[in-house]
């Protein structure tokens, strides 16, 4: 499945639509706008989604951002679907501070992705 760049960033950066559900609850949010980042460890959601799917906290732990500072951050357990493949059992960590999500290797690194830049899409393959 192939997906435009957000120009939403400068230089343009890769983005797909993701859905996050829990499954045992029959609820879900999206699609939703996703920048997908090989640099990030995690994925990171905006906490406002993860409560509204009622997802469930499995733990808190510490983050530490690329600048250095570390912050406290409690961890969720869902289903993620980007394009035609839904990878479960996902946590993913809550974000108070924005209303981004980012995906990031844990969820990358399950699946084949292609970034063409000089065509500003990306494809899925899984």
């Amino acid at each position: 499945m192939k997906f435009r760049y957000s120009r939403n960033f400068f230089p343009p950066a890769p983005a797909a639509p993701v859905t996050l559900s829990v499954p045992a609850k029959g609820l879900q949010i999206g699609p939703l706008p996703a920048f997908l980042d090989t640099g990030a460890d995690g994925t990171l959601v905006a906490l406002r989604y993860l409560l509204e799917i009622e997802a469930p906290a499995t733990e808190e732990m510490f983050l530490r951002s690329q600048w250095g500072e570390r912050r406290s951050v409690v961890l969720y357990l869902v289903d993620v679907q980007l394009g035609d493949w839904t990878l479960s059992q996902i946590e993913v960590a809550g974000d108070d501070l924005s209303d981004e999500i980012v995906v990031g290797r844990d969820v990358l690194n399950q699946l084949r992705v292609l970034l063409n830049g000089p065509e500003e899409s990306v494809e899925v393959l899984a």
